[in-house]
């Protein structure tokens, strides 16, 4: 189908506030005073930060190792304390630990941790979630799921709760959902592996003991908060007792956390209480992530060969990024190839690129001449991707809409081809119209006139780019613009209401400006 635009600029004024809640479990500040008497390395970097420390890391500057895992620590305590990996150090750990990428996977191809912690390390350096090698880590990290849910150490090995914990954040920061099933058959192998006493042993099927241990008990809580549940409630509760109640029982008077009790301070607890510090603080793993732009919040449609795939509105850095992080939630499998000109979306479900058909790319409706992943997105876009012919171009024009409409006759803005022809007229005249002022609680509403000025029938829709309010809160017909259609036969005409409704709670504040476009295709 062959798809025809029209767009309308739309500007209003108002105001706004916004605020966050950090939660954390236990005093932790006879830990953090322990770990400032201890020599300083990656994890306890890593645990002040989390106590909103600002360490030193001087120390990371000449950062050297042989292996892959001798890098990630470094890369995670870096991006944790506001440092970039790539050009802080001597030498740019980002691209050394990229030198480990082979065969699918990061590292030893018989190992499973340099690859959970592979993926982490990536995306906290900035690194997109679309990059080839956090996408073949991703999957050898969900190929390599024992049958129980967990992950082991060692492809093949006996699954225990630490990597799985580990795991699991890995996973969700590389896109895969909550619901998914691999996150759900691992959040319940933790489950099943929690001890009467509240606490986690590192394996639970362990013949060398199952007793919980500070790290195991840190690095499920860790998981419990990147999952965004509660490690000290009922759900995560057996016999009353708690992770952290179990973890909190472990601390010493001299601010440390023992492996288990009794076992007393060893040189491995500087560590452990590092894992405890970050877990009771409510972080998670990566700590940090290197300082990027704000992600942007963006609205999207993806169009397959049958229609609609799947459309809404999104937080996603670029267009390609897009397709990764909505494929969970819209349920649709997707490959993306490394080719000599860069990452390619290559297919959405059934729909894979062959001969001179694929999938394209537009934003606000227009084709960019650079590829998906290097097209840096703005709050407010419309992304649309494609399934066609190469020479696909969507095409269109628009006419803008600012404060003062003038009386006289209407005016608006024509768009025709062989087969599609069509006008949007703004009531009151001229080619402009503004919402002004709108209070909290307040509505505004304009006319539109839509025109279909051909013998064909045309199936309109729209769409809204440019600031949240707009995407939010713009209704045509009582009904969200995303939801808006019309069938229009030839010659036919529609008058549309464009409402602009504000809730009462609504605060934030400025003047904002947005398009809303109205787009054709010919009736089926």
């Amino acid at each position: 189908m062959k798809k025809k635009l029209l767009s309308i600029s739309i500007v209003l004024s108002l105001f706004i506030s916004v605020f966050s809640v950090q939660s954390a479990h236990g005093d932790v500040n006879s830990a953090v005073s322990y770990l400032k008497t201890k020599i300083v390395n990656p994890w306890i970097t890593m645990a002040l930060v989390a106590n909103g420390e600002s360490p030193n890391v001087d120390y990371l500057k000449s950062t050297t190792g042989s292996s892959a895992t001798d890098y990630e620590a470094p890369i995670l305590a870096l991006a944790a304390a506001g440092k970039n990996p790539k050009t802080f150090p001597d030498t740019d750990l980002v691209a050394v630990l990229k030198t480990f990428h082979t065969g699918g996977q990061i590292g030893s191809v018989s190992t499973l941790n340099d690859d959970i912690f592979g993926v982490l390390a990536l995306i906290a350096a900035g690194e997109s979630i679309s990059d080839i090698i956090i996408t073949d880590a991703k999957n050898f990290i969900l190929a390599n799921q024992n049958t129980n849910g967990g992950w082991a150490f060692v492809v093949g090995g006996d699954s225990d709760t630490n990597m799985t914990s580990t795991a699991i954040m890995a996973l969700l920061e590389a896109g895969v959902a909550k619901t998914d099933s691999h996150i759900v058959n691992a959040v319940s192998y933790l489950k099943s592996a929690q001890n009467n006493d509240g606490g986690f042993p590192y394996d639970s099927q362990s013949p060398r003991g199952t007793g919980s241990d500070t790290s195991s008990d840190a690095w499920v809580i860790s998981a419990i908060n990147k999952l965004g549940e509660d490690p000290d409630g009922s759900s995560w509760s057996k016999n009353g007792n708690s992770p952290v109640d179990h973890l909190l029982s472990l601390q010493t008077t001299g601010g440390y956390f023992e492996y288990q009790e009794g076992t007393g301070e060893d040189s491995f607890s500087p560590v452990t209480t590092s894992y405890a510090v970050i877990a009771l603080t409510g972080k998670y793993y990566p700590v940090g992530v290197t300082s990027t732009p704000a992600i942007p919040n963006v609205d999207y449609k993806i169009e397959g060969s049958d229609g609609t795939v799947c459309e809404g509105s999104v937080d996603a850095p670029n267009a390609l990024d897009l397709v990764v992080i909505v494929a969970p939630t819209c349920g649709f499998i997707y490959e993306i190839v490394d080719t000599s000109f860069g990452p390619y979306l290559k297919k959405i479900g059934d729909d894979e690129a062959h001969d001179l058909v694929g999938w394209l790319y537009a934003v606000n409706f227009a084709i960019p001449n650079i590829g998906a992943v290097d097209y840096n997105l703005e709050s407010g876009d419309y992304v649309i991707w494609h399934f066609g012919n190469f020479d696909w171009q969507p095409g269109g024009s628009e006419i803008n809409l600012n404060a003062n409409i003038l009386p006289g006759p209407g005016g608006g803005n024509d768009f025709q081809s062989d087969l599609i022809s069509f006008s949007v007229n703004v009531s009151g005249g001229g080619n402009s119209f503004n919402f002004g002022d709108v209070a909290p609680g307040g509505v505004k509403s304009q006319i539109v006139s839509i025109t279909n000025q051909g013998q064909v029938g045309l199936y309109i829709e729209s769409a809204v780019t440019g600031d949240e309010v707009f995407r939010n809160y713009l209704d045509i017909d009582n009904v969200s613009w995303r939801n808006f259609n019309a069938n229009l036969q030839g010659g036919g005409n529609k008058s549309a209401e464009v409402k602009l409704q504000i809730p009462a709670s609504y605060s934030k504040a400025g003047s904002k400006t947005g398009k809303l476009i109205f787009w054709a295709t010919l009736s089926q």
